[in-house]
């Protein structure tokens, strides 16, 4: 029980000590004796994370573009002959020969089957392959909280994170309208409206530039994040019900949610250049019919691989890595239903575009793959970097006394 809940606390600076990690930075603030004791104290963590991501090593494959690019991860599936992978990706090869390499570097060459355009995920063929299939592990809801692992061919972890928003809809026809651009409030909880649509249902309900918005069908609004999160889950045509503060004054508004029009959203300047600090982002990251949303951080050409929970299940498919510390996983029941359908052919399949993630300057061209020394580095850094933020909140705690 307390390995598990060692694993849960670090989770949230994974993104800080990979960066650690990858460019050989030691932290601050530890003395040598220090780092000798919490190296050894990781190596828990680490012996349990490992073995997680190599239960699903045999059943999937790096996509390589003529055999000079790296594309995307694939998730052998059907009778080992098939793969999915991540089809905006796989379609940059344009004319380039496509070549899936499994964990022993065994190599075969690849076509496309069809596609999945909603799911963005491409059906690969392979011949004379001898690949593993993957078992789905689709009969229970992942719940928040719960802890993933990304995984790869081989003796490799890509990331791991946890479940922040539960399944939800990213097609916008499924999603619910308010019409508020909002910033988080300094001073307190809520969110504070700095924009209202015309003809919205937030204009409509008298919300008003300034107002505090306090809670949303009585749950209270810790920030910008939880509140766009919270948004997320409902539905339009739902009766939802908005607390709000007007110069101190509170006041309860039903709200009837609209469906979402075209062009409707607010500019996100400041959130949108935290959500690219991570890195690069997919070039399409939306429009899902089904996605979990978590924390894992990777990079565009490491989605399309398998997910796993704790226990080594299969359950789910990285879909896309949408922002800073925001990334989507379409799970093990929705993959199952998506290979009931036909997949429409290649020529008729449209890449969608959206604005790609930029990359910002100093960051890498290619991350490091966890591999067993890697990790070995890694579980120094992540303890290290687990005992600095400790001391941190103990001293924030002596300043507000």
């Amino acid at each position: 029980m307390r390995i598990f809940m060692d694993i849960k606390c670090v989770y949230s600076i994974w993104g800080l000590v990979f960066s650690a990690v990858a460019w050989g930075q030691d932290l601050p603030l530890q003395t040598e004796e220090q780092r000798a004791v919490l190296r050894h104290q990781s190596n828990v963590v680490f012996d349990l994370v490992s073995p997680i991501s190599q239960k699903s090593s045999k059943s999937c494959v790096w996509v390589w573009a003529g055999g000079s690019r790296q594309l995307c991860v694939g998730t052998v599936v059907g009778d080992g002959s098939q793969v999915l992978a991540k089809w905006s990706e796989v379609a940059r090869a344009r004319e380039s020969k496509l070549l899936c390499v499994g964990e022993g570097n065994e190599t075969f060459p690849a076509t496309i089957e069809g596609v999945y355009e909603e799911e963005d995920l491409v059906l690969l063929k392979l011949k004379d392959s001898t690949l593993k299939p993957v078992t789905f592990s689709p009969t229970q809801a992942l719940e928040l909280g719960q802890f993933l692992v990304a995984a790869a061919p081989g003796d490799t972890t890509l990331g791991f994170g946890v479940v922040s928003v539960a399944e939800r809809s990213l097609r916008e026809s499924d999603q619910a309208f308010v019409g508020i651009g909002a910033e988080t409030h300094q001073d307190g909880t809520g969110v504070i409206v700095r924009e209202v649509a015309d003809d919205s249902p937030a204009k409509k309900a008298d919300i008003s530039k300034g107002d505090i918005i306090l809670s949303v069908n009585g749950q209270i609004i810790s920030g910008l994040m939880q509140f766009r999160s919270l948004l997320s889950t409902l539905k339009p045509g739902e009766n939802t019900v908005f607390r709000y503060s007007r110069k101190g004054d509170h006041r309860d508004v039903e709200l009837k949610l609209a469906a979402k029009p075209k062009n409707a959203a607010f500019p996100q300047r400041r959130l949108e250049v935290m959500e690219r600090m991570g890195g690069d982002i997919s070039n399409v990251r939306d429009g899902f019919p089904a996605v979990i949303q978590t924390d894992l951080v990777l990079n565009p050409e490491e989605c399309g691989g398998p997910v796993l929970d704790l226990k080594g299940n299969v359950v789910g498919i990285m879909a896309a890595r949408a922002g800073r510390i925001r990334s989507y996983v379409i799970s093990a029941s929705a993959i199952e239903e998506m290979l009931k359908r036909k997949p429409v052919e290649e020529s008729l399949a449209r890449v969608k575009k959206e604005e790609p993630g930029p990359k910002l300057a100093g960051s890498r061209e290619a991350r490091p793959r966890l591999n067993r020394q890697q990790m070995q580095r890694l579980r120094a850094r992540m303890k290290e970097m687990d005992s600095l933020m400790r001391e941190l909140d103990q001293e924030i705690n002596q300043i507000d006394r």
